[in-house]
Formats: structure tokens, C-alpha cells, sequence
């Protein structure tokens, strides 16, 4: 009874140390939602704020704006049904590879079940009477039974084999109509969606050419830069304040300062621009512009948390990561947001697709690094290519 009695206050403050554990662990796990909820919460505020401020804008921009918000939603369905295809085309040549293998065993199946039965035709069922009759001894005979039972058991075991692989072929047969019925679907959206894009890109050159006749004199477009960087500053002034609530992540990384001069490059691609060099007036580059190929992989440069991805007037889609220790990436003109708001990132992870979205004329990528909020020069941390 002392033992019992021993061994319970033994168990109990176990129990309590597993179940405070458990606790401590859900109350992190719903900080952390807590905290995802709030940064959420506050882009979309963000983001209300600039919808109100575009609404006061020109009707050229708004409908550049809109044109390339469709060209996304559609290069992201295409992108989608593109996969699927793909994946829906593998399946569909695992099964027909399926249906010719069964079609095979069945007809090997169905000659050894032919030939069976003409061996058992000519042997008749009278043989194993005719051997129990017989003079042989009881060693033999029960060795000659044995013989007939395990042809007998061959037999039932080919026949099983051949009406299951019958059925499976049924199965595979039906299987085969469904994933081609699906891919034919898929193929027919995919169309679609191409044609879609396509009208959209015809679009997009018409309100860009009025746009470019809009901006008359080179101060006009000196104040529409002015304008485009006043926005991003504001995106970059909010994302910070909600970034320095973020808790760090789980896993322990390295520090964005220990990659510096090694960090990879975002997109490849040729510099068509570089940090401070003349943009017009008094305006320089805070970035890097990247020409490269529409649908170019945009990778993140560093781990971090995504803060920002929407979209920004002059620099369409954008990714923002905010990497800790004051340190931020931008990712801009994409074609295709891979990231959400919120998601945790790592170095290398696709982003993005690079495009030419927020009034381009050709695909490329603009990029920047930011210390504290001011802009840095990307030389100084991304290696050699």
C-alpha cells in the first residue's frame, strides 16, 4: 500500500510538469497565429489606404492597374492548369503502361488455363480413381495425390488470377476515360485562359502607349517617379513597424550580416540599372533593375517572413521580406506572386515570377536591400555570379 501510494505522488508531479509543457507549447503556437493575424491585419489596412489614394488617381492608371491584377490572376491559372497537365499526362501514361502490361498477362493467363484444361481433358477424371485402385504402394500413391492436388490448386490460383486481372483492367480501362476526359478540361481552360492573356497584353500596350502620351514633359514623369517612390516608402514605413512585432522564427538562422558579399542573386539575368546611378532630376536608383526573361524564377536572397506581396502602382506585384535585424529585400514588376503575407521564406525558395508588371515595357526585376528602412547598395552583399 506505501509503495502504491509512493509511486502516485511520483506520477503526479510528472504529470503536471508534461501538461505544463503542453501548455507553454500552445500558448507559444497561438501567439505566434496571434501575431500572423495582426501582421495580416495591418497590410490589409495598408492596403485599403492605397486603394482609397488610387481611387483619386487618373482613369489611365487605374485601368493599368486592374489590366495588370487580371494578367496575374491569369498567369497564375495558367501556371496551375500547366502543372496539372503535366502531373494529369504522367498518370494518364502510368495507366495505359498499366493496361498494356494486364492486357499481356491476361492473354499469357488465358493460354496457361487453355492448355491446363486440355492436359486435364486428356488425363480424364477417372485418373485418381483408377490410382486409388491401383497396386501401387501407399508411399507412392499419397506422393501421385499430392501431385494431382497441387495441379488442382495451380489451376484455381490461375483462374483467380486471371478474373481479378480482368477486373483491374476494367478499372484501369475507366480510370483511363476519367484522366483523359480531365485533361481534355484542362487543356480547354488552359486555352482559354491564353487567349484571355493574350487580349490582356493587347490591353496593356494601348493604355501604356496613352500613358506615355499623358506624361507629356520629362517633369511630368519625374514627378510620377517622385509619386511611385513616396508609395513605396509608405509600404516600407508601415511593414517595419509591423515587422519589429514579429517574434523570430523557430529555427535558428544565420544573421543577414554573416552572408554579406555571398548572398546569391535573386533572378538571372543582365543589370540594366544599378544602385545611384541618374534616374532623372534629382532622382537615382535605390535598386538594382534586372532585365530577364518573362517567368523568370524569383528567388528569396536570405530566410525571412514575407510582409508585404500585393500590389504597389509603379511597381506592380511585389514581394517584401523582412529578413530580422533591420533588414529588408524588394522584389518588384513580377508577373506571378509564388508567397503570401506571412509565409516563412527560405534562402534559395521561388517567390515569385519576374514580369514586367507595374508599367513596364520589357520583363525585368527591380530589387533592393534595405538597412533600417534607407536603401543599400546590393553590390556589397550579393556575390559573384
Amino acid at each position: 500500500m506505501t509503495k502504491q501510494r509512493a509511486g502516485s505522488f511520483l506520477v503526479l508531479p510528472f504529470t503536471g510538469l508534461f501538461c505544463l509543457i503542453l501548455s507553454f507549447y500552445s500558448a507559444a503556437d497561438n501567439h505566434q497565429k496571434a501575431e500572423l493575424e495582426e501582421l495580416k491585419r495591418s497590410i490589409l489596412t495598408l492596403q485599403n489606404q492605397l486603394k482609397n489614394q488610387r481611387q483619386e488617381k487618373n482613369q489611365l492608371q487605374n485601368q493599368i492597374e486592374n489590366v495588370e491584377i487580371d494578367a496575374a490572376k491569369l498567369n497564375r491559372s495558367i501556371g496551375s492548369l500547366t502543372r496539372k497537365i503535366k502531373t494529369t499526362t504522367r498518370q494518364l501514361k502510368v495507366l495505359q503502361d498499366k493496361k498494356i502490361k494486364l492486357g499481356k498477362r491476361i492473354d499469357e493467363q488465358r493460354s496457361a488455363i487453355a492448355e491446363q484444361i486440355r492436359s486435364a481433358h486428356k488425363t480424364g477424371t477417372e485418373e485418381p480413381i483408377k490410382l486409388l485402385l491401383s497396386q501401387q504402394g501407399p508411399q507412392l500413391l499419397a506422393r501421385t495425390l499430392k501431385y494431382y492436388d497441387y495441379l488442382l490448386q495451380a489451376r484455381n490460383q490461375n483462374i483467380k488470377q486471371f478474373t481479378d486481372d480482368i477486373k483491374q483492367l476494367e478499372i484501369t480501362a475507366e480510370a483511363i476515360k476519367k484522366t483523359s476526359i480531365g485533361l481534355a478540361k484542362s487543356k480547354k481552360s488552359l486555352e482559354v485562359d491564353q487567349k484571355n492573356l493574350a487580349a490582356n497584353v493587347q490591353k496593356r500596350k494601348t493604355i501604356l502607349y496613352k500613358i506615355d502620351k499623358s506624361l507629356k514633359s520629362g517633369n511630368e514623369q519625374l514627378a510620377n517617379y517622385q509619386k511611385q517612390q513616396e508609395r513605396l516608402e509608405t509600404v516600407i514605413n508601415a511593414v517595419k513597424k509591423v515587422a519589429a512585432t514579429i517574434a523570430p522564427a523557430k529555427k535558428k538562422y544565420p544573421s543577414f550580416i554573416s552572408g554579406k558579399g555571398k548572398l546569391s542573386w535573386p533572378v538571372k539575368g543582365k543589370l540594366s540599372h544599378s544602385f545611384g546611378s541618374p534616374r532623372g532630376g534629382d532622382l537615382h536608383w535605390d535598386g538594382w533593375l534586372i532585365s530577364t526573361s518573362s517567368g523568370a524564377e524569383v528567388r528569396a536572397i536570405h530566410p525571412g517572413r514575407v510582409v508585404f506581396s500585393d500590389y504597389l502602382r509603379g511597381f506592380g506585384l511585389l514581394v517584401i521580406i523582412d529578413h530580422g535585424d533591420d533588414f529588408m529585400s524588394l522584389y518588384a514588376h513580377n508577373q506571378e506572386l509564388m508567397s503570401e503575407t506571412g509565409d516563412w521564406v527560405q534562402s534559395g525558395e521561388i517567390i515569385s515570377r519576374a514580369g514586367n508588371s507595374g508599367g513596364l515595357t520589357d520583363p525585368a526585376l527591380y530589387f533592393e536591400i534595405r538597412e533600417k528602412g534607407i536603401p543599400v547598395n546590393p553590390k556589397i552583399w550579393l556575390g559573384k555570379r
